[in-house]
C-alpha cells in the first residue's frame, strides 16, 4: 500500500499485452514496460510539483520502501524503524507534504519515515498477492 501520482494506470494500456493482466504501477520504469511507464509520465502535470518520487508503497512482508520514477530510478529501500507486517494486523501511512515524507504505524505505532523527497499530488492505492481486507480511511495519525 502506499501513494501513487493520480494518473489512469490503464486507460490506452492493453490490460493483456502491457499489463500481463496485473496491474501494477511499481512495476513500471525505462527498462521494464517502457511503454507503459511513457504513458504514466506522459500524464504528468504541474500539480506533481518537483519531485521524481511517482509512486513509492510500504511492502508488507519485508517492511521495505519501494518506489519508482517511471524512467530510469526504481529502488527497494530499508529505512530506519522498518518492521515487516507478515501476518495480520494494521498498517498506517501518513503523507506529509510539508516535510516531504512518507511515514508508516504499525498497529497504532509509529515505526518511522520511510521515504523522503515526496512533493506534488498523491493519491493511495494497494496492489495486493495473497487474499485479505483492505481498508482505506481517512483519521488522525496515532500519538
Amino acid at each position: 500500500l502506499g501513494v501513487v501520482r493520480p494518473v489512469s494506470l490503464t486507460c490506452g494500456n492493453d490490460l493483456d499485452a502491457e499489463w500481463k493482466g496485473h496491474v501494477n504501477p511499481l512495476a513500471v520504469f525505462s527498462g521494464h514496460r517502457p511503454a507503459v511507464a511513457e504513458k504514466l509520465r506522459s500524464q504528468r502535470t504541474a500539480k506533481w510539483g518537483d519531485s521524481n518520487v511517482h509512486c513509492c508503497t510500504y511492502y508488507c512482508y519485508y517492511g521495505r520502501s519501494f518506489w519508482t520514477n517511471w524512467d530510469n530510478e526504481e529502488d527497494y529501500e530499508e529505512w530506519q524503524g522498518q518492521e515487516r507486517l507478515p501476518g495480520s494486523g494494521t498498517i498506517g501511512l501518513l503523507l506529509d507534504l510539508d516535510e516531504g515524507t512518507l511515514s508508516v504505524f504499525k498497529d497504532g505505532r509509529r515505526l518511522g519515515a520511510m521515504k523522503e523527497g515526496l512533493g506534488g499530488e498523491y493519491c493511495w492505492f494497494v496492489t495486493v498477492g495473497t487474499p485479505c481486507t483492505i481498508g482505506i480511511s481517512r483519521g488522525q495519525a496515532p500519538n
